[in-house]
């Protein structure tokens, strides 16, 4: 078993694909990395400027006309306490504040969460994209049907290759995601020397990067095991894409209640260990008024666990049986 895999994770490293998708997931890493600079970097002379002639006229427009815009919030903030008491339209915030106009300091508690997501799609999709060709492109050209001749064990080389698919990316996407963080933090340091990085922020952000390594895994072996079942890259390709703009989007949207059982908000949800997302409620009352209002709801961590991990094995399942009694020659 071992000796097939260190073959399979020769063949792997071996497919130009795998070249391309990392070489296009280090480029974008890269605008990532930018994209955080441009964020840090402070606002220059003129930016300044400008900011401070528009706090300075929207301040006068509020000593003008404060008191009505402040009796027209409170106004409607009082209707919407009718149905949902806890509304609050943050009235007694309005006037205008010199310390909430211009840039804020760059925090990297604050930036780098949200930056390790999206570079956590980024190495999961690299992954799915990766293990599903490795597989997909030994199905259609024939050469499975040729390895089969020396390696007649069929689950053997299975798991040889889901293996070799899985562990052969590890590297690569641990190195990806210490380059990000360590670029975020070398950025933040460089324009805001003096904010302290906690303990904590450090511990939750090392916790989500293993979780997305385990995720980035489990993408990787499953994008394979789907590219035994569908054995076109392309048409894997395209049954991602239909998946991410019908289901997640029309049939996501329309039915909200069906949200917990999707898979993007089940990734985040694993990723961040639990996520928030907002349902509407609609009620009528007692004058027969209806109304619908956004409820904020919470997926637990055990749920994508327990979701994800049943999606993994089904599919991993699925295809070892196929390619067990299917031709594939």
């Amino acid at each position: 078993m071992m000796r097939l895999t260190r073959v399979e994770l020769r063949r792997l490293y071996s497919r130009r694909l795998t070249t391309i998708a990392l070489l296009g997931a280090l480029i974008l890493t890269g605008l990532m990395l930018f994209d955080s600079f441009q964020r840090a970097k402070p606002l220059s002379g003129a930016e300044l400027t400008s900011q401070q002639a528009q706090f300075e006229q929207a301040h006068k427009d509020w000593v003008v006309n404060g008191d009505q815009q402040l009796a027209d919030c409170l106004t409607q903030q009082a209707e919407t306490q009718k149905t949902d008491p806890k509304a609050d339209f943050g009235c007694n915030q309005m006037e205008p504040k010199a310390e909430n106009w211009g840039k804020p300091q760059a925090r990297f508690a604050e930036m780098m969460p949200s930056t390790l997501l999206a570079g956590s799609y980024l190495l999961i999709f690299v992954g799915f994209l990766v293990g599903a060709s490795f597989m997909a492109a030994e199905l259609s050209s024939g050469s499975m049907a040729n390895w089969l001749t020396f390696e007649p064990r069929r689950m053997r080389v299975y798991a040889s290759k889901l293996a070799a698919a899985g562990l052969g990316l590890v590297p690569a996407t641990t190195a990806l995601l210490g380059l990000l963080t360590a670029g975020v933090w070398l950025i933040v340091r460089h324009f805001s020397p003096t904010v302290v990085t906690t303990a904590k922020v450090w511990g939750d952000l090392g916790e989500m990067g293993v979780r997305t390594l385990a995720m980035a895994l489990a993408a990787t072996v499953t994008g394979a095991a789907i590219g035994v079942l569908v054995r076109r890259t392309v048409a894997v390709l395209g049954i991602a894409v239909g998946y991410l703009v019908l289901v997640e989007g029309v049939f996501g949207q329309a039915l909200q209640g069906a949200r917990p059982w999707l898979l993007q908000l089940n990734v985040t949800a694993w990723l961040q260990h639990g996520a928030t997302y907002y349902a509407q409620t609609c009620t009528t009352d007692a004058k027969g008024q209806y109304s619908c209002q956004g409820v904020e709801k919470i997926l637990t961590f055990g749920h994508s666990s327990a979701y994800l991990g049943l999606l993994v094995v089904l599919a991993i399942g699925l295809a070892a049986w196929v390619f067990r009694q299917r031709d594939v020659s």
